[in-house]
Order: C-alpha cells, then structure tokens, then sequence
C-alpha cells in the first residue's frame, strides 16, 4: 500500500509540473538569494542595501543554492526535486507512525492519500517553497522521538527549526519528553540537534548581523500586536485577541474543506453545503482523536505542538485568508489525529469508518484535474505580466536606482533592481521607513511617501490609493509603462478582486493581470 501512494503522490506532482510549470512568488523571492550566489552578489536578494536576510526557511534557501552552485539557474529544480525525496519520506513516516498507533488499513490509507494528494501539499513544493520538506522533517522527528532514537532524534530536532523557525513549538515539547524517559538521552538529542542548527545561526549572525530573519520583522512591522493596556484597559487587547481565536477557528475549517484550503479560490465545482459538510466531519473525527490520543503512550509532545502551534498563530499571525504553507506539516499531524478518529469509530461501526476514510481520501483528492488547469493559466498570466515587467526593469532601470513594490518574487528574480519592497521582505530600508510611522498607517502608499523610490511598480488599486493619499507624491511620478493581460476589460482589471481565472467550476482570484511601471520626474 505504502509504494502505490508514494508513486501515487510522485506522479500527481510531476503531472502538475508539467502541466504548470508553477513559480510562487514566495518560493521565488527566495531562490533569489540562492541565484545571487553564484551570481558574485552573495547570499542576498538585491545590493544596494547590505546583507539583508530575507528569506525565512534555511532549508528553503539552501536546497536551491546547492541546486545553484552545481548549475546555474538550478534554485527551482532543485526545490522540485527536493519536494519529490520529502513526499517519499513523509509518506513513508506517516505510515509508521500510524502503523504504531495501531491504525488499520483504512485510516491509514486516508492519511496516505491526503499526503499524497491535498491541493497545498502538492501545490507549494512544486512551485518553490520549502514546505514538503518540512512536513518530512516533522514526521520524521515524531518518529523518532517517540522511539527515542539518540541520533535520529537529535538529526530531526535540529533540522526542524531550520525548516521553519515555528518549529522550536515541536522541539521544546519533544526534549522534555526525552528528559522525561532519560536525561542523558536528551542531552546527546540536544547536542547533535544543537551540532546541526549551531552552524547556521553562526552563520546568519556574522553575515546578516542576526539570526532572525527579516521577513519576520517585516511582517511583525505591519500586523503589530496590540498592546494589553489601552488607555489603562486591557479590553481592546482581548476584543483583539477573541477576534484572533474565532478567525483562526474558522481559518482552520476553510482547510478542511477541499479547494477552500487555497486563500484566493472564489468558487468551487463542489457545491458548498458539501464543503462544509466535509469540514465538519474532519472536525468531529479530529475531536475523537484527541479525546482518544491523549491516553496514547508518547503522544502528548505532539498534541502539545498542536496546541502551541495553533496559539502561535493566533498571537502572531493575522487572521486573513493567507500564508497558506504554513499549514502543511501542522495538517499532517492533524490528519493522523483524524485517523485516529476513524480509528475509534471503527472499532464499534468499521463500515462507517472504512467509508468516511475512502470519501475523505476521495475529497482532499478531486481537486487535481481543477486546480493543475487552473494553475496553468495563472502562471501563464505570470508569464506574460510580472515577468515581462520585471525585464522591462531590468532593461531600463540603471544600476543604484530603487525600486519600490509588493512584488518581491517576479520582480526581484527577473529584475535584480534595488528593491524597496512592501512590507520589506527583503528590504530593510523598507522595515525601517514603516517603523518610522503610526501602525495604522504602514500600508504601501505610506512607504512610497516616505521613500519616494526611482521606481514604482503598483497595481491599479495602489496607484489609486496612492494618489488619494499623497496626490503631490503621485504627481511627481510618470507612467511609463502597463503591462497587463490581453482580452480582459480595464473595467475589470482596475478593481481589486474583480478578475478570476477559471476552469470548469473552480475559480481563483488573480490580483496580478495588471501592473502600471511609473518614474520618478522630479
């Protein structure tokens, strides 16, 4: 069973990339710190502003920067490549962490085939991201940790926080548990864990001037949080925060649904009372689970990851229908606690079980000859707008002069401008004009104020908002430029959310079919 989802999970990836040929901006934005290496510029996205750590996965840039240093232009291959090993060995993880929880053949099978085949498990990979590597890191620790296995744990354990930095949730939980069942265990686990990660944050340290990237400080910049005293009360602090739970409740059930997972899907080929219907189901089966999993020996730092994992996100992330890879390797977990579930019920209505396994498996799969048509248009838009603008910039705009737009993957990566990009990614000037002014007010047309680059590159909506804003900073631009997608009606084009890109019932919205290139006259 196990090598017929793993070939299974293989060959839906290599379709969509053939299909797609996808890039996410992300993944892009990126790959061109790994692109630059070999380049002579260094481990960074742009020069004209130092050594600027932009980019939040280790492993997401150093899978491409090997890919880059054996041939140049090899950072996206490499991540595919990559993302191929990883659903092999998260799969085949998967199924020994089920097979130790005692699942039988059918919750087993649906954890499979939702690795093997969930949209965003397939999508981000396969389009630049360091996220498939990242659910094999997690799945390979809970292994290994459960076994408490000194090596293999200690290998996983540092490898996680260089996958994602809000992996240290699952470190902390798993070296108590080791410190629970041996301390001198534990203490080789964090040594070897410490041997892998201590390079890089040496590394980041004496390059970058600090180990935290600055993604993170951009993004804490324009979605702060409030503080627990307003005004000597702490009730606008908890109206925040009750705003944050429910949000990300409700985040949570969109990725229970198929297609909804995705943030920019408008409408679906399954009529929605079934989507929902599929959503509250995983969320009764998930319920079960970890009533039953609490009594599962060497189960807790899991479920406690969970549990951290899931505050963390409503402390620090907002509640917006976005940042969808970080969910991924938390979802993997979830899932098994779903098998759980199934696990549970079988024992008292197996064909029941055995059913919701085969219609899940069938759910979270049904998306793929949808979302690959779909994906292929929007990278075919991508083709002809954001990368045609960025080598129009790369052509005309000379060196030392800025640029500033929220499109740091295309335009950084085909570009190679100085980019000032919102919120400051990859910019520090970027973080530091945004600082600079009220937290209502980081938005982008406060940043070109206070900049006022060379260069804009800004969607119609921006452009408006800018010249409502700041019309005497808009009149001392010029539009030079527009690159936008034949056939589609400014009408359209010019209103936020108003264009979509369709196939047979499932439509995603697309912000990206129109950019306007300005400069700077006076």
């Amino acid at each position: 069973m196990l090598f017929a989802f793993i070939a299974a999970a293989l060959a839906a990836r290599i379709a969509f990339w053939i299909i797609t040929d996808r890039k996410f901006e992300d993944g892009l934005t990126t790959i061109t710190h790994a692109r630059n290496v070999p380049l002579g510029v260094g481990l960074v996205h742009h020069v004209g502003e130092g050594n600027v750590h932009g980019f939040t996965s280790a492993l997401g840039v150093l899978i491409p920067l090997a890919g880059e240093l054996i041939h140049e232009g090899s950072g996206m291959l490499a991540m595919r490549l990559a993302s191929l090993v990883a659903v092999a060995v998260a799969m085949a993880y998967a199924r020994l962490i089920c097979r130790e929880l005692g699942l039988s053949g059918f919750p087993t099978a649906f954890v499979l085939a939702y690795l093997a085949f969930d949209q965003n498990m397939v999508f981000y990979g396969m389009s630049g991201m360091e996220t498939q590597v990242a659910v094999a890191v997690i799945l390979a620790g809970v292994y290994h940790v459960r076994r408490q296995d000194l090596i293999a744990s200690g290998l996983c354990l540092g490898l996680a926080p260089l996958a994602r930095p809000e992996f240290v949730l699952w470190v902390a939980p798993a070296l108590v548990y080791l410190a629970l069942r041996n301390r001198r265990l534990t203490i080789a686990a964090a040594a070897i864990a410490g041997a892998v990660v201590a390079p890089w944050v040496i590394f980041t340290t004496a390059y970058y001037g600090s180990p935290i990237p600055n993604t993170i400080v951009a993004k804490s910049t324009v979605s702060p949080i409030p503080a627990f005293l307003a005004n000597g009360s702490p009730m606008p602090w908890l109206e925040w925060l009750g705003q944050q739970v429910l949000g990300h409740i409700e985040l949570l059930l969109y990725h229970f649904e198929p297609f909804h997972e995705v943030w920019s899907t408008a409408a679906a080929p399954v009529p929605g009372p079934v989507l929902i219907v599929i959503a509250v189901v995983v969320a009764d089966l998930l319920a079960v689970g970890l009533a039953a999993s609490r009594r599962t020996t060497g189960w807790w730092p899991v479920l406690l990851f969970l549990g951290l994992f899931f505050a963390y996100r409503v402390y620090f992330i907002p509640a917006i229908n976005y940042y969808d890879w970080y969910l991924p390797p938390f979802l993997a977990l979830v899932m098994i606690v779903v098998a759980v579930g199934m696990q549970r019920i079988a024992a008292v209505r197996p064909a029941i079980a055995s059913t919701l396994a085969v219609a899940l498996a069938f759910a979270f799969a049904v998306h793929m000859p949808f979302s690959f048509a779909v994906e292929s248009r929007v990278q075919a838009v991508e083709n002809q707008v954001r990368t045609n603008v960025a080598t129009y910039l790369k052509a005309t705009v000379a060196p030392g002069e800025s640029v500033t737009s929220e499109s740091a993957g295309y335009v950084g990566f085909y570009s190679g401008v100085k980019l000032y990009d919102y919120p400051g990614l990859t910019s520090k000037t970027s973080v530091h004009a945004l600082q600079a002014v009220p937290p209502d007010q980081r938005d982008l047309p406060h940043l070109v104020a206070a900049l006022q680059p060379d260069w804009l590159v800004l969607r119609p909506w921006e452009l408006k908002s800018l010249r409502e804003q700041f019309p005497g900073v808009a009149a001392r631009y010029q539009v030079v430029r527009v690159f936008q997608m034949p056939g589609v009606p400014d009408s359209q084009l010019d209103v936020d959310g108003a264009t979509t890109i369709s196939f047979a019932g499932l439509s995603e919205t697309d912000v990206d079919e129109k950019f306007i290139v300005l400069r700077r006259i006076s």
